[in-house]
């Protein structure tokens, strides 16, 4: 019973293979009823068949099963002149069935778990050379279902693989905290935004973002606020980008909007969409009785063209460049 269960075919669907095989072993035996059946404890299980009627097929137990998987093989001439087999339904019943054959279904390490049966409504013998075929028929019968087992263990296998990968390729892309995009994300993209951008001769930008002043929020509220701060601008950031544009976090209180295709003049006016939706509405901190903590953002701008080189590295370097400046330019809070 462990052997069936670990084959997990008594509650698979039909198989096209096995329906072929049973039709080819009607046809090379000329027998007008084949089945391929698994032994599941107190009830049979046809997996494929020929010529059996439907209330042969509800049978709690199909001719002969026992001794074919305690014995391994079973031929019986005449069916109504053995003990074992004269009152079976199949036999009595209408399908009227003299002769049966049946050779195990045999997993690779040596449990007998159903049986591949021929059966006719005459008196016959099974020849020596018939029993080897049927033999082999019934090896094949095995060696597919294993194989389909395999099969669908290694399906089952890769998609949990698949959705593990997802999972670490999010996690190495995503700031934990925020999120958002991480550096290495922001970064590969870029990356990848530059080959796109001297392919279709389009520019792109780049756009940091910074938290003015967010040391004293730090050292006013202490590192649980300021990282609800960070959250929530992450959060605004994000719902403000559009299109094919990228935002994350850099590091501590800076993050960047890779904005593709994007012209310098286009630019600067995402950064002023970026900087009203960061400072438009103050962060309110429920744990500290509603008080509301204002942010105020200092962007900086790089641009590529199409038809200058330039590297992620050096873009945020230009970007951080003109963020420094923007730092300078606004009036301490």
């Amino acid at each position: 019973m462990q052997a069936l269960q670990q084959l997990h075919w008594v509650d698979a669907p039909p198989d096209a293979t096995l329906d072929q095989l049973v039709e080819l072993a009607a046809w090379t035996f000329n027998v007008p009823m084949v089945t391929l059946s698994l032994y599941d404890d107190a009830q049979v299980v046809h997996k494929a068949h020929v010529g059996l009627m439907s209330e042969a097929l509800a049978q709690p137990v199909a001719l002969g099963l026992h001794e074919v998987v305690s014995k391994g093989f079973m031929v019986v001439a005449d069916a109504r002149a053995s003990t074992a087999t004269a009152t079976h339904p199949w036999v009595t019943g209408p399908m009227g069935v003299r002769f049966a054959a049946s050779v195990a279904l045999t997993t690779a390490d040596g449990h007998n778990v159903g049986a591949f049966s021929i059966m006719d409504a005459h008196v016959r013998e099974l020849t020596d050379n018939e029993a080897r075929m049927l033999t082999a028929m019934a090896r094949l019968a095995m060696d597919h279902m294993a194989l389909q087992t395999s099969a669908r263990q290694l399906a089952s296998l890769n998609a949990e693989l698949e959705q593990a990968h997802g999972w670490l390729l999010e996690s190495v892309a995503q700031d934990a905290l925020t999120q958002v995009a991480n550096r290495r994300a922001l970064m590969s993209f870029i990356d990848k935004t530059l080959a796109l951008a001297k392919r279709e001769k389009q520019p792109l930008s780049v756009l940091l973002i910074d938290i003015r002043h967010f040391k004293r929020i730090n050292e006013g509220y202490g590192d649980t606020v300021g990282d609800k701060v960070l959250r929530e601008v992450a959060s605004r950031l994000a719902q403000c980008s559009r299109g094919s544009e990228l935002v994350g976090r850099m590091s501590g209180d800076e993050f960047m909007a890779v904005l593709y295709p994007c012209s310098q003049e286009q630019a600067k006016l995402a950064a002023v969409r970026y900087a009203a939706a960061g400072s438009g509405v103050p962060v309110v901190l429920g744990a500290h009785g509603g008080h509301a903590v204002s942010v105020q953002l200092v962007t900086g701008i790089s641009t590529v063209e199409h038809t200058e080189h330039s590297t992620p590295d050096e873009l945020y370097r230009l970007a951080a460049l003109d963020l420094d400046a923007g730092k300078g330019a606004v009036s301490p809070s």
